[in-house]
């Protein structure tokens, strides 16, 4: 179900849309939700010869920046060069500076649907992919598949009743870890506090983005013709609870 979620307009205000980034990457990283993608990362990577990561769709860089450390944990030289459509300069050179040299980003603006030819590597989208309506889910996919370049995508919730059920503690958590997200800004404090245009505005897209999933089944309709590549659809048990990530991982055939 395609209903609009707030951060998607061009005009929402940057100060209320990067607090639900910084929740976001806060959450995730607090329960643990992505190094148990890494291995599907690794994988990708050996089976393909990548030799670096291009992150689509990258907002803040928060996910890319738990990516690379958990592969530098793991022994993986792999480094992660961050992409966006429209790139918050501030907050991915937060990223880079706290990523001890494996995180760097792209000054220039990336359609995830026409990656400039020049950023080769394997594409990755963490938690982003449900805001791609199905005709620019299918042109992402298609650009990896036509410039052979592979890719993998991952989202961490989905629109089964674990996730839905839980949705509405949402606003009780916000209020929780605000003071702790990064980088801070203190406008979050009275739009969170004072007057809760933080916590309402997270609720909402929170509950959309679980609606948005796209499932294995639609992922595999996704694909279904682009045949020059091996398609993995599947889903990843994580430790937060009874809930899944769904992974989509393309790898050039050999020709």
């Amino acid at each position: 179900m395609h209903l609009f979620e707030w951060e998607d307009f061009p005009w929402f205000p940057d100060v209320i849309r990067d607090a639900g980034t910084a929740y976001i990457t806060k959450v995730m990283n607090m329960a643990g939700m992505l190094p148990p993608l890494v291995p599907k990362v690794m994988e990708a990577a050996e089976k393909s010869g990548a030799e670096r990561i291009i992150d689509l769709c990258s907002g803040a860089g928060g996910p890319a920046l738990a990516i690379a450390a958990e592969l530098s944990e793991r022994g993986s030289p792999l480094q992660v060069h961050c992409t966006d459509l429209f790139p918050n300069h501030v907050h991915l050179q937060f990223t880079v500076d706290a990523s001890d040299g494996r995180v760097s980003y792209e000054p220039e603006s990336v359609d995830a649907t026409q990656v400039p030819e020049h950023l080769k590597g394997l594409r990755t989208i963490f938690n982003a992919f449900h805001h791609m309506t199905h005709e620019q889910a299918r042109s992402i996919l298609a650009d990896s598949h036509d410039k052979r370049q592979p890719i993998a995508i991952f989202e961490i919730v989905d629109r089964k009743f674990a996730n839905l059920g839980g949705i509405w503690l949402v606003p009780f958590f916000v209020a929780l870890v605000v003071p702790f997200m990064r980088p801070f800004n203190w406008r979050w404090i009275p739009l969170t506090y004072l007057v809760p245009i933080i916590p309402l505005f997270i609720l909402w897209d929170g509950f959309v983005s679980c609606l948005r999933i796209y499932q294995p089944f639609e992922l595999r309709e996704l694909v279904d013709g682009l045949d020059d590549f091996d398609w993995d659809i599947g889903l990843i048990p994580l430790p937060s609870g009874p809930i899944y990530a769904t992974y989509l991982v393309g790898i050039p055939k050999e020709r």
